[in-house]
């Protein structure tokens, strides 16, 4: 999965090293390159998804330094209980963590760093009963899953899932992966848009002058403790991946305010971060996928089990996913 902001998708294909061919379809390109083919479908013109039956070594790299050389293209970034939850009654096969506290968690952290993989029936229960130590609840994060899902209309497929949006199945029914793929880039679309709808923004009220204020802050709760405010926002915003950030920080009464730039598409936005929490500004039409990408690598970084203070961006991003959504 490719998230885009780019006014001609099609003309955008076209970087790509390879022989690029329309179809029958408008929406859907065929892309011949030395390693393989890609079918790429824009039908989404912000989710582009791109089907192949290579190995993902072989697939990932060109689209990695594509993606990755453009500021108007990024992944999907899936929060945790996106991929904890990521199919109603789904059993899992297997679940892997990286937690990398890194330059964010003090080195008298109980858990700095947690890296584990789980194969077998229900393979998430370990994470469960791990997240249920207070001392060691904000390192569980989630960073792929592999679930079997059955229906008895379209048949049974393996599918697995990374939080960046990479796919891979196995199984006998392309359907019932096509409806997977969809429920979860639908599920994370929601949330990217009620983050965007809560930009702030200034409405003129008459031509006489004065206006109404629309939109709030996205705020962000953290189970643990920020040590040092100031070298925390340092690290957010040092240019470097995967958070995307460039800013400068003012500390003032132990409150870092930052004025950042998002890499990815050159917008800017502005943060508060105290001990416990973060302030996200973000102006109208920004790109909610900033929040997104923020909110997942925290939860890989520095807080597995942070929260949001808005009640409908909250559940949408931590919410299982209910039967029939």
């Amino acid at each position: 999965m490719v998230e885009a902001h780019v006014d001609d998708p099609a003309a955008c294909l076209t970087e790509l090293p390879g022989r690029l061919e329309p179809t029958e379809d408008a929406f859907l390109f065929r892309l011949a390159t030395a390693e393989g083919v890609y079918w790429v479908d824009q039908l989404d013109e912000r989710f582009w998804r791109f089907h192949t039956d290579m190995r993902n070594a072989d697939a990932l790299p060109m689209l990695r330094e594509w993606v990755g050389g453009r500021r108007d293209l990024d992944w999907m970034w899936l929060p945790s209980e996106h991929l904890r939850h990521v199919w109603p009654n789904a059993a899992s096969r297997r679940v892997r963590t990286d937690f990398r506290g890194g330059g964010f968690v003090g080195g008298n952290a109980p858990a700095r760093d947690m890296r584990v993989q789980l194969f077998g029936e229900n393979a998430e229960r370990l994470l469960d009963l791990i997240s249920e130590i207070p001392e060691y609840s904000s390192a569980v994060s989630f960073e792929g899953v592999e679930a079997e899902i059955a229906d008895p209309s379209f048949g049974r497929v393996r599918e697995g899932v990374s939080r960046m949006g990479r796919f891979a199945v196995s199984g006998d029914s392309l359907e019932l992966h096509l409806q997977f793929v969809n429920t979860v880039v639908d599920r994370y679309k929601q949330l990217v848009e009620l983050v965007e709808a809560q930009a702030i923004n200034w409405q003129r009220a008459s031509e006489d002058g004065g206006g109404i204020v629309n939109g709030a802050p996205i705020v962000v709760t953290f189970s643990r403790e920020i040590e040092d405010v100031g070298a925390f926002a340092d690290e957010l915003t040092s240019s470097r991946e995967p958070f995307r950030l460039w800013g400068l920080t003012t500390v003032k009464r132990d409150v870092a305010e930052v004025e950042a730039v998002d890499l990815h598409v050159g917008q800017t936005l502005q943060m508060d971060i105290a001990r416990r929490w973060m302030r996200i500004y973000l102006s109208a039409g920004s790109c909610g996928n900033t929040v997104a990408r923020l909110i997942s690598n925290l939860q890989h970084r520095f807080d597995g089990a942070l929260s949001l203070r808005d009640p409908k961006i909250d559940v949408a991003a931590r919410r299982p996913l209910a039967a029939g959504a």
